[in-house]
């Protein structure tokens, strides 16, 4: 039990600073950030395959999140304002868990939250 949550805090420490990752970030500077956090946490070595991982799927959400109204999980029922329920966040969190399923869904599920609030809310 331990273990798994550690796994998960690795993945959410990690998809915490993706989420400010940008096309005309310097993925090296994100990488870095990344590096400093796990050794400030405690939470393991850094392991790029997974950071790689992660960064697909951050990569997947930011697809869907840009695409707005014409994104499959978008249903503006929310009313006039930018509204969190204007996306269907649990089908997404379910989609992306079968599809990175080596990713705690938990973890996926805050992260689809947390991305849609900084980059569609906000």
């Amino acid at each position: 039990m331990a273990e798994t949550r550690k796994l998960t805090a690795y993945d959410d420490a990690v998809l915490t600073n993706l989420a400010w990752e940008f096309s005309f970030t310097d993925i090296k500077e994100t990488e870095a950030k990344i590096k400093r956090k796990l050794r400030a946490k405690k939470l393991g070595k850094y392991d790029q395959q997974r950071v790689d991982r992660l960064r697909r799927l951050k990569d997947a959400v930011e697809t869907e999140v840009k695409k707005c109204d014409k994104s499959k999980y978008y249903s503006k029922l929310a009313g006039e304002f930018a509204d969190m329920k204007d996306f269907d966040t649990l089908r997404m969190t379910e989609d992306f868990a079968t599809a990175f399923p080596e990713v705690p869904k938990k973890s996926i599920h805050e992260f689809v939250e947390y991305f849609i609030y900084l980059h569609y809310i906000r």
